[in-house]
């Protein structure tokens, strides 16, 4: 029986090694057909396994940050425009406000700077010497974020494939000087030759220039003139300085990788996605052939994508091989409780969420999914109320 035992966990890896071997294969797939690439897939594959994915600090036990079961209350999370980041926000208010924790909070609504780094003007004062928590939209600088928050924070960022990212930031930010191109496909005429209309100093002050290898901080020059090179050395300073980095299409599978990490209960992570929304724009939607045009052009934000995909796996395989067992579990607890939130505020009774191997039992009440259903701005309202005794405007 235990010579079974021993080949089963054996099986087990083999097929978590396979399942992450397939995923970035697939990644690589999406590389071949680029224009002037002469790299097959199998190449791409084994150039990406030949970069370190290094973390900043010893994660003992997988990928947990403390190996005594401390829960972590210090960290950061990078806010994407048009990422499920707002999905991911509501997690870690609803975690920091249920333990007391004190936020860095924007003077306006939950948003820093849309083209600056964390600065003292644009949030309120601090109470004591540190923050715990940063989670506003705002450029990434680590110095500067360190000025702020607890020396010991972790890092957290999140990332949506760039073509997607793109689509929704067309959708909801509308840019003019792209849908003034043209009545008929101004979109694919952009994609032709995107710098002929990006007219601004910095891909900060565009919305889909590299928007997220912006907001990741990446520097101006690096991608105003298309340093590679440059851009691939960032990836690997980003790689020391961030814990994890969500993938926003695997949503689940980043979020309970982030649950091991920070010792937090199964509970602390359940979700509701938030704001997806389809096309509602009346111009042609971008057409096939222009995801490799877009793919050309958002070289940075494709370079983070790229390989913070492939350490996402990596992490899972770090992670055990019950990893995907409590992925599974977790779909099915997520949808449970969403069923049961559904009908808020009506509830009258509660929901047990019974005992497993990687979680207690637990009771959901009213009060728990009115936190589920809360807005971004209804978060950021009691922050302000209970941090600062204000009605923010």
């Amino acid at each position: 029986m235990k010579w079974n035992t021993r080949w089963l966990g054996v099986g087990l890896m083999a097929a978590v090694a396979i399942f992450a071997t397939l995923q970035l294969i697939q990644v690589s797939n999406q590389y071949n057909n680029l224009p002037g690439r002469e790299m097959s897939v199998l190449e791409h594959a084994q150039t990406l396994l030949k970069r370190s994915c290094r973390e900043e600090f010893p994660v003992p036990q997988g990928v947990r940050v403390f190996s005594d079961g401390r829960e972590v209350h210090h960290f950061a999370f990078l806010k994407v425009h048009k990422a499920a980041s707002g999905t991911a926000t509501s997690i870690f208010f609803r975690f920091g406000m249920t333990r007391g924790l004190t936020f860095v909070l924007p003077k306006w609504l939950n948003i820093v700077s849309s083209t600056d780094t964390l600065i003292e003007k644009q949030i309120h004062p601090r109470l004591n010497k540190s923050f715990d928590i940063m989670t506003s939209h705002v450029i990434y600088n680590k110095t500067a974020f360190e000025r702020f928050l607890h020396k010991d924070s972790v890092y957290i960022g999140i990332i949506r494939e760039p073509y997607q990212q793109f689509k929704s930031s067309m959708n909801y930010m509308a840019p003019k000087y792209v849908y003034n191109i043209s009545k008929v496909n101004p979109i694919q005429q952009y994609l032709q030759n995107p710098l002929k209309f990006e007219t601004a100093k910095s891909p900060r002050f565009s919305w889909i220039n590299n928007r997220q290898a912006a907001e990741f901080g990446t520097p101006d020059d690096v991608i105003m003139k298309r340093n590679k090179t440059a851009m691939n050395e960032y990836v690997q300073k980003l790689d020391k300085e961030f814990h994890l980095v969500i993938i926003s299409e695997y949503f689940d599978e980043s979020i309970v990788l982030l649950r091991r990490m920070l010792n937090w209960s199964l509970k602390d992570i359940l979700y509701r996605r938030l704001h997806t929304r389809g096309w509602d724009r009346k111009v042609t939607l971008p057409r096939p052939h222009d995801r490799k045009l877009y793919r050309r052009y958002a070289f940075a934000d494709y370079a983070i994508y790229d390989f913070f995909y492939k350490k996402l796996w990596k992490q899972a395989i770090q992670a055990g091989e019950d990893f995907f067992g409590e992925v599974l579990h977790f779909k099915q607890v997520r949808d449970e409780v969403d069923d049961f939130c559904k009908v808020y505020p009506n509830i009258t009774e509660t929901y047990t969420v019974e005992k497993s191997e990687w979680n207690k039992a637990f009771i959901v009440e009213k009060e728990f999914c009115g936190m589920m259903f809360a807005e971004e701005e209804d978060w950021v309202k009691k922050v302000a109320l209970k941090q600062y005794n204000i009605q923010p405007k």
